[in-house]
């Protein structure tokens, strides 16, 4: 009788454990930013971490076929974070819209800021990363003493002032990983 019981507590540990790692699995590595993060927000995450990168191949900007890149597709309105051929990352994202629209070609990363002003527009942009002229990626952006992020509902579809806009948890996932000079190709 003590065999089945323990039997029992052992089968019920794995079942809880193998339910932890698929729940895992799914979410980014990066935690959501508490004191940004507000209920008209999304969930925190919409990245599709690659855990197991699939078999290396070339990056897919022919100025950058090697070392980290990032790629925004504006078509498909699709951040790609690239390693020496492997995804390691995809997040939906808004570029500029229409009379506003995000500038084309290939640029680095120039500068990095945890919480960038926009003096223009007024509002706090988290993890920014300058990568041409007055254009970030960054975080969803919030008005001074709102945690509402400004966005949130058309991120996937062209809704910012040209800047690139990554929902909450990822923009943090992306500045951690992003170094000063990576490359950005926009197109």
């Amino acid at each position: 009788m003590r065999r089945i019981f323990h039997l029992t507590i052992l089968a019920v540990a794995l079942a809880a454990l193998s339910v932890t790692a698929a729940a895992r699995v799914g979410r980014s590595e990066a935690e959501p930013v508490t004191s940004a993060t507000a209920p008209a927000s999304p969930p925190p995450t919409q990245a599709s971490l690659e855990t197991h990168p699939r078999p290396a191949m070339s990056n897919p900007d022919p100025l950058h076929s090697q070392g980290r890149l990032i790629e925004v597709s504006i078509p498909r309105q699709m951040l790609t974070a690239w390693r020496d051929g492997h995804i390691m990352a995809r997040f939906t994202i808004s570029t500029g819209r229409p009379g506003y629209e995000t500038p084309t070609g290939n640029y680095n990363i120039i500068a990095k800021n945890p919480n960038a002003w926009s003096r223009k527009w007024k509002v706090w942009m988290p993890w920014a990363m300058n990568w041409h002229g007055n254009y970030f990626i960054h975080q969803l952006p919030h008005y001074p003493g709102s945690t509402v992020n400004i966005g949130a509902s058309k991120l996937g579809t062209p809704a910012s002032h040209g800047c690139i806009r990554v929902n909450v948890g990822d923009a943090e996932w992306l500045f951690h990983w992003t170094a000063t000079g990576t490359p950005v190709w926009v197109h």
